[in-house]
Formats: structure tokens, C-alpha cells, sequence
């Protein structure tokens, strides 16, 4: 590759024009002392007493200084040789070369940070959102958008309230303004209807950002958590109803038990509670097989729940025994009385009625099973949870040594 000898010849006398002043301030600063002399000292003595007069010198003085460099640099200009300066500007040319190539790298590596951010950003296992201070969205990741079942470019500027399924509405609002007022991280689960889609169970992880000048705006991480729900209604499923009949247990009917015994407090107003037990269960067991009575007990428990109203409570204790609760009955105890015994002949009358019970392994079983039922009032805390079933127990024997398929009611003398 053939190089302008003399484009690079000018190329440096224009860098040496411009630092030559340095250049030559050094090399005179070097190789010369400047020695007051006396015409100096008498010059300056001159100066203070005639001012334009020194002025005139100083001026003479730089334009002699000025002269004095521009030979000085011509002198170190000749003094170069081609071949040193050829070197110099090659030797920056690849300074240049090299500053370009890291800046390329820069640039490369600020362009993969950037995709890996978008990447990061929009496909997230979790929603990004941004609303504004009416609730609008104004961001949204490819995440959030998938969870409402939404395009993004179509989510842009929709409230989120259009989302939210009405029995979540007012706490999404009162979650929303608390936001707005608050610099806290607040949480907030509700229930997000996705469009032409199934509802889901969503948490919020909201925080208020606040710029000078602008209106506050909120960030929100979005989170599928249905299937935390769905795992959290198991359990409470097994912790609180029979796995069988899906009627509440005995530790669900105790804390029914202790909330009818309070608004029985607060109403005085009698309640009743039934503890029912089956006349001819085992028999059917001990013909058909478990699977046969287990078709019995659902069935006893579909008929019962028929008998009651939507405030009233029936779970099974255990095996083929039944508790029915009845609250908010009548203030006076004579009319409580024949309100739960109605409800008890009803009860005794559905479950005298023939099973047609058929499983997959045998043909239809006709069975006939009456059931004994023991009735005890209360009201208020006159007697303590424990003390009402233990009577109501204490009935339904009676009941069943009377031959079963009976109603007995408690009395204290017993």
C-alpha cells in the first residue's frame, strides 16, 4: 500500500503548528537561562514610571517571542525525518484502529444486554405491568398479556378493572387507592377473569414509583397462584369435610356448633341439635360389602341435607352416625320444640324410604334402613358444646332402645 509522503508531512506540520508553542517553550527552557540584565532591571524601572511606554516593549517583546517560535518549529520540522514521521502517523493509525474496534465491542456487548433484558422482560414467568394513576395500563409484558389472554398492543391503555370478576371489584378499589396514598409494597389477591377465557386466582405485588413532576405510576409483578388455591381448598377439604359424603367432619360441626351457641346469645333465640344414627346399616356391609354401604351413607347424607334449610348444618360424625345442627329457631322453647320435631320427622321419614343402590360390580340392592334421632335444645351458654352433643347422644339411644326408627327429645331429668 503506496502512502502520500507529503499528505502526512502536512498532516503532522499541522499538529506541530498547533503544539509547537510547547514544543519550542521546552527545548529554549533547556537549552538557554535567561539572566537579568541591566537594561532589563532599567526597563522595568522604566515601565512603572512611563505605562503606555512598556506596553509598546511588551508588545515588541511577545512579537519577537512569536517570531522566535515559528523558526524554532520550521527548525524542528526539518529536523524530522520522513521516515520517523511515517512511523509516528502509522504507529497511530492503529491507536485509532484499536479504539474503533473496542468501541464496536461496546457497542456489541450494550446491544446484547439490551436483547437479553427484552428477553428477561417479556418472557418472565410472572406478569410486569404498569398502570397509571386512573388505573390504565401503560406497560405490559408478553407474560401478563398471555395471563389475560390479550394482544399487548390491545391491552395498552384498558383499565385493569375490566379484568377483575365482580366479587373482587370493591377490594381491587380499595386496594388501588391505598396504593396511590402509600410509598409501602402492598399485596393483593383477587380473581381475574382472562377474556373468552376460564378465571384464575391472581396475587398483585404493587409499588407505587414516583417521578418529580409527573403523576405517581404503579408497578405490579402478576402471579398465577390457582393452583396454590386449588391446593389450599384440598386441604382445607380434608381438614374440615368427609372424604366420603363431603359433608362437613366433626371438627368443621364444632366450630358451627360454638358460632350458633354465640348468635343464639346475641338473638335469644333457641337452637337444636339431631344425633342420628342408621337402624340397619350393618347388615348391608356384612352382605354387600363396604363399597354397598358407602352407596348407603351418600345417599343418607344427599337425603338429609334435602330436609334443611341453607343456614342449617348436617355432618357425619363417623360411620353411619349423623349430627344435624338447626339454628335461629324461635325465642320461645315450646315453639322451638315442635319446629325442630318438624324437622325430624322429616328427616326420619326420607331416610325409612327404600335404597336402590347399584355399584358397578353387582345389580341393583333394594335395602330398607330406618334411623333412631336424639334432640336436645339449647340457647345461649347454658351448656357447653361438649355437654350438648354428649345428650344429644344420650337421646338417640333412647330413641334406638325404643326399637328404632323413633324421635327422642332430651329432658334435663334423664
Amino acid at each position: 500500500m503506496s502512502i502520500n509522503v507529503q499528505l502526512l508531512r502536512q498532516s503532522a506540520e499541522q499538529n506541530l503548528v498547533h503544539n509547537g508553542f510547547m514544543a519550542t517553550t521546552r527545548r529554549l527552557t533547556a537549552s538557554r537561562r535567561v539572566v537579568p540584565t541591566r537594561r532589563l532591571t532599567e526597563t522595568r524601572r522604566e515601565a512603572v514610571a512611563c505605562p503606555l511606554a512598556e506596553a509598546r516593549r511588551v508588545t515588541e517583546m511577545r512579537r519577537m517571542a512569536e517570531t522566535r517560535r515559528v523558526s524554532e518549529t520550521r527548525r524542528v520540522k526539518a529536523s524530522i525525518p520522513a521516515d520517523a514521521l511515517l512511523h509516528e502517523l502509522q504507529v497511530h493509525q492503529i491507536e485509532l484502529e484499536m479504539q474503533n474496534e473496542n468501541l464496536r465491542q461496546s457497542q456489541s456487548e450494550l446491544e446484547k444486554s439490551r436483547d437479553r433484558y427484552i428477553d428477561f422482560y417479556d418472557f418472565a414467568p410472572v406478569g410486569y405491568l404498569t398502570l397509571d394513576a386512573y388505573g390504565s395500563i401503560s406497560e405490559i409484558n408478553l407474560t401478563g398479556a398471555s395471563l389475560l389472554g390479550v394482544e399487548r398492543n390491545t391491552l395498552r391503555s384498558q383499565r385493569l378493572t375490566a379484568y377483575v370478576t365482580a366479587e373482587y371489584y370493591e377490594r381491587w378499589r380499595k386496594h388501588f387507592i391505598s396504593m396511590l396514598a402509600s410509598d409501602e409494597k402492598q399485596i393483593c389477591e383477587l380473581e381475574l377473569q382472562r377474556k373468552d377465557g376460564p378465571r384464575f386466582f391472581a396475587r398483585l405485588d404493587c409499588l407505587r414509583l414516583n417521578k418529580a413532576g409527573e403523576p405517581p405510576l404503579l408497578r405490579i409483578v402478576l402471579t398465577d397462584i390457582s393452583e396454590r388455591i386449588r391446593n389450599e381448598e384440598k386441604i382445607r377439604q380434608l381438614a374440615f369435610y368427609d372424604a366420603l359424603t363431603q359433608l362437613p367432619n366433626r371438627r368443621l360441626l364444632n366450630d358451627r356448633l360454638d358460632q350458633a351457641m354465640a348468635a343464639s346469645k346475641r338473638s335469644g333465640h333457641y337452637g337444636a341439635l339431631m344425633f342420628l344414627d342408621l337402624d340397619n346399616f350393618k347388615p348391608l356391609n356384612d352382605s354387600h360389602g363396604h363399597c354397598m354401604g358407602d352407596l348407603l351413607l351418600v345417599e343418607v347424607a344427599r337425603r338429609i341435607t334435602r330436609c334443611l334449610r341453607e343456614m342449617d348444618t348436617v355432618a357425619r360424625f363417623g360411620g353411619d352416625e349423623f349430627v344435624v345442627l338447626l339454628s335461629e329457631l324461635d325465642t320461645v322453647k315450646a315453639e322451638s320444640v315442635a319446629q325442630a320435631g318438624i324437622v325430624a320427622e322429616k328427616i326420619r321419614a326420607a331416610l325409612a324410604e327404600v335404597y336402590n343402590l347399584q355399584s358397578q360390580q353387582e345389580a341393583v340392592v333394594a335395602h330398607h334402613c330406618t334411623s333412631s334421632l336424639g334432640v336436645v335444645l339449647f340457647i345461649d351458654h347454658e351448656a357447653s358444646p361438649g355437654d350438648i352433643l354428649k345428650w344429644a347422644d344420650k337421646a338417640m339411644y333412647q330413641a334406638k332402645t325404643g326399637g328404632g326408627n323413633h324421635i327422642h327429645f332430651f329432658t334435663p331429668d334423664e
